[in-house]
């Protein structure tokens, strides 16, 4: 049996909507269970997503393990 990967990296991606009728995107990227990075906010989930993947690309070495849009 393998052993859990106890680094992974995981990408949330936060809707915020707005009275007026704004839609905001916002991530944050965790590693080991503590995030270690926000940003936002961009104009769609795609744009936001794209970011958190770049981030962890070139910060961490890596894509994310998983992905989470809230």
């Amino acid at each position: 049996m393998v052993a859990p990967r106890q680094d992974k990296i995981r990408a949330i991606i936060e809707r915020w909507s707005y009275p007026d009728g704004r839609v905001q995107f916002l991530w944050s990227a965790w590693h080991g269970g503590k995030r270690i990075q926000m940003g936002g906010p961009y104009p769609s989930v795609e744009a936001a997503e794209a970011e958190a993947r770049a981030f962890c690309t070139k910060e961490l070495g890596r894509e994310p393990d998983s992905i989470e849009r809230l």
